[in-house]
C-alpha cells in the first residue's frame, strides 16, 4: 500500500487530500471543520479525516507532498525586493510573502509536532501552478490536453500555458507577478466595497447589470500577448499585495471613488464592475485562443483561482475553438492539496495506475445513527418518509424551502447536491424569499439550476453534460419564464447537470419535481449563510435551519418539518 497526503496552507483555503495506491479516498477544506471561511493556516482536522475516512494511521503515510516551493518564494521575492521598497507600503507585502515562506519551509516539523513520532514520510515541495495544473488535468480525464492555470500568484509564476501529452507536461509560456490576474481582479473587488480574496464571485454576479463604460480603462491596465499576461502597475499598484492594491489618482479620476462598504451601489459601481470583467475576460481568451493556436489541442483543462469566474469559462468554452473545456471544479487553493499528491504519485511510483475520480464528492458522510445522535441531543421530531425523494419534490413543489445533507460533502466551493438549499425555481419571486429568509445576501447574487442531464439542451443553449456550476450557459428564451428564479439578469445560468449514477438521490428529487411539473430543474444554492462556510456536519445542518427561514430539513432517512410561526 502506498499512501500519499497532500497539503495547502498559509496563504488561504488550506486543506487536506489522500491517495491511497493512486485512488484519490478522500479531500476536504479546512474551513468548513473550522467554520471560518477561506481559512489560512495548517489543515489539522482536515488531515485528520482524511487519514480517518482511509482507516491509517501516520506511520502508514509514505509520502506529503506540499502545494508550493518556499525556497522560490525566497528567491524570487528577494531579488524584485526593490520594487516592492520603492513602491510606498509593499514592503509589508514582500514580509507577508517572506513569512509565509518560512512558515511553509517547515511545515515537515508541524505535521511531525501534529501526528507524532511514528510518522517517517518525507516531504515534497510541489511548484504551485503546477499543483494547480495535475489536478486538473487528472479530473478531467484527458489523455492529451491543451492547459491553462490563472491565478492571483504562486512563487512567482501567476499563469502558465501548457500541454501534457502522454503523461509529458510542457509549458509554453508563463506570466509573472505583477502581471497577476487575481490580484487585479481582488483590486476591483476592495475598489466595490467588497473583501479581497473572499467576495470576487459578487464582482461577476454585479457585472452583468452594468456596461462596459469603463472599459477601455481596464484594458489599459490588463492585457495580454502572446499568452503572457500584463498589468500596467503605474495604474494599478499592485505592489502592495491583495489587501492594499489600489488604483492611480488618474484612474481614480475616470471611474470614481472607492465605494464604502455597505453603502448604495450605483449604476457607476455596476458599470465599473461590467468593465473590469470584459477586460479579464478578453485577457484570458486571448491566452486560451494562443495556446489553441500553439498546442493544435482540441482539449482545454483551466485551473488557478481566477477559473472559479464561471462568465470567463463559459466564453473561453464558446470562442476559443477547443471542442472540449473543463474547468477544475476545486481551482482555488485547496485543489492544490490534490495536484501536489498527484505529482508526487507520478514521481515516485508511476508504475501504480492513478484512478480518475467519478466525482468531488470526497469529504465525511455520516450514518443513520450519528445523525439521529444529534436530533435526540437537540430533542428534535423527525420523521421518515416512506419515499423521500418524491416527499422532498412535494414540498419544493409547494413553495417550501428544503435543505438538503446527504452522503460525502463536495470538495470545493459548490454545493452540488449533497449540502444544498433548494427551491422552485418557477416563482420569480423565489430569489428574493431565498435571499430575505435565508441566504441574507445581496439581490444582484443569482442563483443556480440543477438540470437532469438528459434536458439540459432543452433548457441551455450548448449545455450538454456541466456537473460542477463553473460555466454559465444562456438559457433559451422560451424558456427564461419557466426558471425566472435560476436566470440570471443577463439571460445566463450557472448550470449544474446531475445524471443517477454520480448523484441517485439528488437525481430522484429532481426527477420526482419533473414528473410533478414538467420542469427539470430546480434551484439550488449552497447549505449556509452569508460569512460562513457550507455546513459539514449534522450538528450544523440543524443549526442553520433552526437559524433560517428554511421550511424542512431532509437528512436521508430523515425529514425535519418547521411549523409555520401561526401554527
Amino acid at each position: 500500500m502506498t499512501a500519499i497526503l497532500g497539503i495547502n496552507c498559509y496563504k488561504h483555503d488550506a486543506a487536506a487530500a489522500l491517495l491511497l495506491d493512486g485512488e484519490l479516498v478522500a479531500a476536504a477544506d479546512e474551513e468548513r471543520f473550522r467554520r471560518i471561511k477561506h481559512y489560512p493556516g495548517y489543515p489539522q482536522k482536515a488531515i485528520e479525516y482524511v487519514l480517518e475516512e482511509a482507516s491509517i494511521g501516520p506511520d502508514q503515510i509514505d509520502r506529503i507532498a506540499f502545494y508550493m516551493l518556499p525556497s522560490l518564494i525566497v528567491r524570487e521575492n528577494i531579488a524584485y525586493s526593490r520594487h516592492y521598497i520603492l513602491k510606498r507600503g509593499g514592503i509589508h507585502f514582500l514580509l507577508s510573502q517572506l513569512n509565509g515562506a518560512r512558515r511553509m519551509k517547515n511545515i515537515g516539523r508541524t505535521i511531525l509536532s501534529h501526528l507524532g513520532a511514528g510518522l517517517a514520510a518525507p516531504v515534497s515541495f510541489i511548484e504551485h501552478h503546477r499543483a494547480h495544473a495535475d489536478a486538473a488535468v487528472f479530473f478531467s480525464g484527458f489523455d492529451n490536453t491543451a492547459v491553462l492555470t490563472v491565478d492571483g500568484v504562486g512563487e512567482r509564476e501567476t499563469s502558465i500555458l501548457a500541454s501534457y501529452v502522454n503523461n509529458r507536461f510542457d509549458i509554453h509560456t508563463s506570466s509573472r507577478f505583477p502581471g497577476s490576474p487575481g490580484i487585479y481582479y481582488s483590486a476591483i473587488t476592495r475598489h466595490l466595497g467588497f473583501i479581497p480574496d473572499n467576495d470576487e464571485y459578487k464582482v461577476m454576479g454585479l457585472s452583468s447589470y452594468g456596461e462596459p463604460e469603463y472599459l477601455d480603462v481596464f484594458r489599459k491596465i490588463i492585457n495580454s500577448d502572446k499568452g503572457r499576461i500584463s498589468v500596467n502597475t503605474r495604474m494599478l499598484d499592485l505592489h502592495r499585495g491583495v489587501h492594499e492594491a489600489c488604483f492611480s489618482p488618474s484612474v481614480l479620476k475616470a471611474i470614481g471613488p472607492p465605494r464604502k462598504p455597505g453603502s448604495e451601489i450605483t449604476d457607476q459601481h455596476k458599470n465599473i464592475a461590467c468593465s473590469a470583467q470584459r477586460a479579464l475576460e478578453e485577457t484570458v481568451l486571448s491566452m486560451a485562443r494562443h495556446l489553441k493556436d500553439i498546442s493544435g489541442m482540441d482539449r482545454l483543462v483551466i485551473s488557478g483561482g481566477v477559473a472559479l469566474n464561471c462568465v470567463m469559462n463559459g466564453l473561453i468554452e464558446r470562442e476559443a475553438g477547443f471542442q472540449e473545456v473543463y474547468p477544475f471544479p476545486a481551482s482555488h487553493d485547496a485543489g492544490t492539496s490534490i495536484g501536489a499528491a498527484l505529482q508526487v504519485h507520478r514521481k515516485f511510483y508511476p508504475e501504480i495506475p492513478l484512478v480518475k475520480p467519478e466525482g468531488v464528492f470526497l469529504g465525511p458522510s455520516f450514518t443513520e445513527e450519528e445523525i439521529l445522535d444529534v436530533m435526540r441531543m437537540a430533542r428534535l421530531s423527525w420523521e421518515r418518509p416512506g419515499n423521500l425523494a418524491d416527499k422532498t419534490a412535494e414540498l419544493i413543489e409547494q413553495g417550501k424551502i428544503v435543505a438538503l445533507f446527504n452522503g460525502r460533502m463536495e470538495f470545493g466551493p459548490r454545493a452540488l447536491g449533497n449540502r444544498s438549499i433548494l427551491a422552485d425555481p418557477r416563482r420569480s419571486d423565489m430569489k428574493d424569499i431565498v435571499n430575505s429568509v435565508v441566504k441574507h445576501r445581496e439581490p444582484f447574487r443569482p442563483f443556480c439550476p440543477s438540470c437532469l442531464e438528459e434536458h439540459a439542451g432543452e433548457y441551455f443553449e450548448g449545455c450538454g453534460k456541466a456537473p460542477y456550476m463553473i460555466k454559465t450557459y444562456p438559457v433559451f428564451p422560451e424558456k427564461i419564464q419557466e426558471i425566472p428564479s435560476v436566470t440570471h439578469v443577463d439571460g445566463t445560468a450557472r448550470v449544474q447537470t446531475v445524471c443517477r449514477g454520480t448523484n441517485p438521490f439528488y437525481y430522484d428529487v429532481i426527477d420526482s419535481f419533473y414528473r410533478r411539473t414538467g420542469v427539470p430543474v430546480i434551484l439550488n444554492t449552497s447549505f449556509n449563510i452569508r460569512g460562513e462556510p457550507i455546513v459539514a456536519a449534522p450538528l450544523d445542518a440543524v443549526r442553520c435551519f433552526y437559524g433560517t427561514g428554511i421550511d424542512a430539513l431532509v437528512m436521508p432517512p430523515f425529514l425535519l418539518l418547521k411549523k409555520p410561526a401561526e401554527e
